[in-house]
């Protein structure tokens, strides 16, 4: 059985960790948080190098993993060029309205989330929103969808 790297893409507030802990519960597939292993980095480790050795960790025992990510910039291509020599690579991109999500943004507790002000938020999703892949999947989820929406969708790619 391949191994499967489901990558959820999209701006911050899209929904990415609600639909990804919802897999998670609901699916075979093992999601993974990202920002909680970017905020534990101690001084001079390397992110990227960190969410590749978790994803490497989580396939010794999961055949699908799921993680989470805004998908821009040269250093996210180079992680998944990694990824993608070891892994079937499911790319899926969550939308939501660049406002929707920037009011998500304010609205949830950053606890589990890297603090971010507002005008960056504005920024990293304008980045974010302009991403384009070979799609496997593109969930709306500006509403948002429901729960049941996303795990139909889901279905489609297992």
């Amino acid at each position: 059985m391949s191994q499967i790297l489901y990558m959820l893409i999209a701006p911050k507030g899209a929904g990415k960790t609600y639909i990804g802990t919802l897999i998670n519960q609901r699916t075979e597939i093992q999601f993974i948080r990202v920002e909680p292993i970017w905020l534990s980095l101690q001084p001079g480790e390397d992110g990227w190098q960190k969410v590749e050795q978790v994803i490497d960790e989580t396939f010794r025992s999961h055949s699908k993993v799921m993680i989470e990510s805004l998908g821009a910039g040269e250093e996210f291509n180079r992680f998944r060029a990694a990824l993608e020599k070891k892994y079937a690579l499911k790319m899926i991109r969550v939308y939501a309205e660049i406002e929707t999500c920037l009011a998500r943004v304010k609205n949830r507790s950053n606890a589990d989330h890297i603090p971010v002000s507002d005008d960056k938020v504005e920024q990293y999703n304008q980045i974010a929103a302009r991403v384009v892949y070979d799609w496997d999947l593109e969930i709306n989820n500006n509403n948002p969808a429901t729960d049941d929406e996303i795990l139909a969708a889901i279905q489609t790619l297992l």
